[in-house]
C-alpha cells in the first residue's frame, strides 16, 4: 500500500474521531444504548410551569373544591341510597386528591384558588335550598356536568402540559375522573348498597 496515501487516510480518521458531530450532544448522561450502540431511550424531565399546568392546577381545584363541598351537603340531605354512598366516595377521593394538588402546587410556588367561584357558589347555594328527590336529581345533574368539564380539562392537560409533576397528577388521576362518570351514569358505586355486583 502506498505509505503516503496510508499516513493521509490515517491523519482524517483521527481527526474526525476528535470532532463531534455538527449539533450533537455527545453528553450520555440518561441516556441507555442498545447492544449495537444506539441510544434507546433519551428522557429530560421538565420541570416549570406554563400556561395550561397553571390553568389546569386552578380548574381541578375548583372541581375538587365544589365535589367536596357539594359531597358534604349530599351527605346530610340526600334521600337516595346511591346518593349517600356516591358523595361518600366523593368525599373520599376528591379530598385525597385535593391534598395532593396542594402539594404539588406548593412545591412548585403556585397559589391555589381558596374559594368557590360565583357559578359553583351558585350551585351549592341551590343544593342547600332543596332536598328530597329533587335534591337528588340536582346533585346527580352537577356531578355529571362537572365530571364531564373535568375530564376535558384533564385531557386537555395532558396534551398540552409542561410540568412533569402536573401532567403525572393529571395521568394517573383521569381514569378516577372516568370511573366517577360511569358511576353516575349508572348509578352503581364501588362500595356500599349501590356498589357494582357480579360484572354489572
Amino acid at each position: 500500500m502506498n505509505t503516503k496515501l496510508f499516513g493521509t487516510f490515517a491523519a482524517a480518521a483521527y481527526i474526525m474521531a476528535a470532532i463531534p458531530a455538527f449539533g450533537q450532544d455527545t453528553s450520555t448522561a440518561g441516556v441507555q444504548f442498545n447492544q449495537d450502540g444506539r441510544p434507546e431511550r433519551i428522557f429530560i424531565p421538565v420541570s416549570g410551569l406554563n400556561n395550561s399546568d397553571m390553568n389546569f392546577l386552578k380548574q381541578a381545584a375548583i372541581a375538587n373544591m365544589f365535589e367536596i363541598e357539594s359531597s358534604k351537603i349530599a351527605q346530610d340531605k340526600g334521600s337516595s341510597a346511591f346518593t349517600k354512598e356516591f358523595s361518600k366516595e366523593m368525599l373520599a377521593d376528591h379530598t385525597a386528591s385535593l391534598e395532593e394538588m396542594r402539594l404539588i402546587a406548593n412545591a412548585k410556588g403556585f397559589t391555589l384558588p381558596q374559594d368557590l367561584p360565583g357559578p359553583q357558589k351558585r350551585m351549592i347555594e341551590k343544593l342547600q335550598s332543596l332536598s328530597g328527590d329533587a335534591f337528588d336529581a340536582a346533585y346527580a345533574k352537577f356531578q355529571k356536568g362537572g365530571h364531564e368539564d373535568a375530564s376535558m380539562a384533564f385531557k386537555h392537560e395532558i396534551a398540552n402540559g409542561q410540568d412533569q409533576d402536573v401532567k403525572a397528577y393529571a395521568v394517573t388521576t383521569l381514569p378516577v375522573v372516568t370511573m366517577h362518570y360511569k358511576m353516575v351514569l349508572t348509578g352503581k358505586t364501588m362500595m356500599g348498597d349501590t356498589r357494582v355486583k357480579d360484572g354489572s
